[in-house]
């Protein structure tokens, strides 16, 4: 549910309650203060994401923010990946305090590699629905896979609507880009459904399936590793369609670009905050989730790209809440799709190279 506002404060009450929670909540770390005296949390912070737009906004909704109202310096470090946190947890080296991650992770107790999420400092109880808190992570920000196309090429009459419209060239010629670092995650789905396979009959995924629905079209597909790739393609016309981060397609929409896209079973994913265990600032680093996922403050994301906010009760502006995913939910076909993320999780490693030798064949 979006909830509309004209702006999205803090009151001092409800910041100085936080910082009160936090310095008293949490004995791990040495960035944090004195939480004996009661000291509030001081020094730095580096979140790890995966920088561009998002990077962008992220720094604009709640780092600098936070730090202005804190005093601790939240500082953004662009290079997150997997690999390189998993490196340092275990080399027991750790530069960043809280960092984005994807359920893929693991975010479950059951990950010693990072921090339980503290319930007395983050908000818990205020996430429901597809995207709750986790033992390790709290939702950050819900964002969508779209069809997206050039609006030069297409009319929004005549406009590709749905994944079946994606694979179908000869009623929607052009080339498209797509997405197979992942392994297709989401887009197997995608293909499957379009291809008439049930929602509740998903899974088990027939990977060899999926890969023939897109088997007639492969000629014609191009392969991206970027959320900026496939914004560059479509409204270069390199790409007739693509399947691009909603996010992206606004903010170049925004621009004047000749780009759009379709709503219609929208592929709905979420990014999670997280604290890597060995982080020198948790008690700053807790604070500053509990800050970006706060019912007042998660909303801020969509002023700056239309990502919807993780916790579900946070209120999103007027001017944004028209484009974020979780307000332009269809029904029934044309429902937004959700991958099972523990069927990823376990079968990932089979699914990545199933498809990458399906791509270099």
């Amino acid at each position: 549910m979006i909830r509309h506002r004209s702006a999205a404060i803090a009151t001092a009450s409800s910041l100085a309650a936080l910082l009160a929670l936090t310095a008293c909540s949490s004995d791990s770390g040495s960035g944090a203060g004195d939480s004996a005296s009661g000291t509030e949390i001081s020094g730095e912070v580096t979140f790890a994401g995966y920088g561009g737009a998002g990077g962008d906004s992220i720094t604009s909704a709640w780092l600098d923010p936070f730090s202005e109202e804190t005093g601790v310096d939240a500082l953004l470090d662009p290079s997150m990946d997997n690999s390189k946190l998993l490196q340092m947890i275990e080399s027991g080296n750790v530069t960043w305090d809280v960092v984005e991650v994807g359920l893929d992770f693991d975010l479950t107790e059951a990950n010693d590699g990072l921090v339980d999420i503290d319930c007395d400092v983050v908000d818990c109880a205020a996430f429901d629905g597809n995207w709750e808190v986790t033992a390790k992570g709290v939702p950050m920000f819900i964002y969508s896979t779209t069809v997206a196309y050039n609006t030069d090429l297409f009319s929004e009459a005549d406009a590709p609507q749905d994944w079946a419209d994606f694979f179908d060239t000869d009623a929607f010629p052009g080339k498209r880009a797509i997405n197979a670092a992942e392994g297709f995650f989401g887009l197997a789905e995608a293909a499957l459904i379009s291809d008439g396979v049930a929602r509740d009959e998903l899974y088990p995924l027939d990977i060899d399936r999926a890969l023939e629905v897109m088997e007639p079209v492969k000629d014609d597909l191009i392969f991206i590793s970027s959320g900026s790739e496939c914004i560059d393609l479509v409204t270069s016309g390199e790409a007739a369609v693509g399947a691009c981060y909603n996010g992206r397609v606004t903010l170049a929409a925004a621009e004047g670009l000749p780009i759009a896209q379709s709503w219609n079973q929208q592929i709905q994913s979420a990014d999670y905050v997280a604290i890597p265990e060995g982080s020198q600032n948790v008690d700053a680093a807790m604070a500053l989730i509990a800050y970006i996922t706060s019912t007042e403050h998660a909303g801020d994301i969509a002023d700056y790209i239309t990502y919807g906010p993780g916790n579900p009760a946070a209120e999103v502006s007027d001017e944004a809440a028209a484009e974020v995913p979780t307000a332009n939910e269809g029904e029934g076909d044309d429902a937004p799709i959700v991958a099972d993320w523990q069927w990823w999780n376990e079968n990932r490693a089979d699914v990545l190279e199933t498809v990458s030798e399906w791509v270099a064949s």
